[in-house]
């Protein structure tokens, strides 16, 4: 069951969450942006194809916005590798009505290598 706002702190680890980066992500995810298809997943597919990972993991109600990104590429994917996003709420923080949190990933490949690392913050409208 996803977690609500109200239940997270700072250092709550989510669980990992596993998937594979296929032809069929790759290729819609270069159709969507325009992209030049190449032997590799684009990186910033794999940063948003983490980031809609955690979707599952948040309640995230209408309004929610996911704010900015920061990410550091550690190495290129080939298409079809399965990679996993390991997360956890860095800060949280209210202002008015707005609730953010700030979320650190790492995101690995199948051997445990780091692929990518970075963080997410994600605007929530006050329930």
């Amino acid at each position: 069951m996803p977690a609500n706002y109200d239940e997270l702190a700072p250092g709550h680890e989510f669980p990992p969450v596993e998937y594979s980066l296929d032809e069929g992500i790759v290729a819609s995810y270069v159709a969507a942006v325009g992209a030049h298809r190449r032997d590799h997943v684009p990186p910033l597919a794999v940063a948003a194809r983490a980031i809609a990972s955690l979707g599952g993991l948040i309640a995230l109600q209408p309004g929610t916005i996911h704010a900015a990104q920061d990410f550091e590429f550690s190495r290129l994917v080939p298409v079809g590798a399965r990679v996993c996003c390991k997360a956890k709420v860095l800060r949280k923080l209210s202002r008015g009505p707005m609730r953010m949190l700030v979320l650190e990933m790492a995101i690995t490949d199948e051997s445990g290598e780091l692929v990518q690392n970075g963080r997410s913050t994600i605007v929530l409208p006050e329930a």
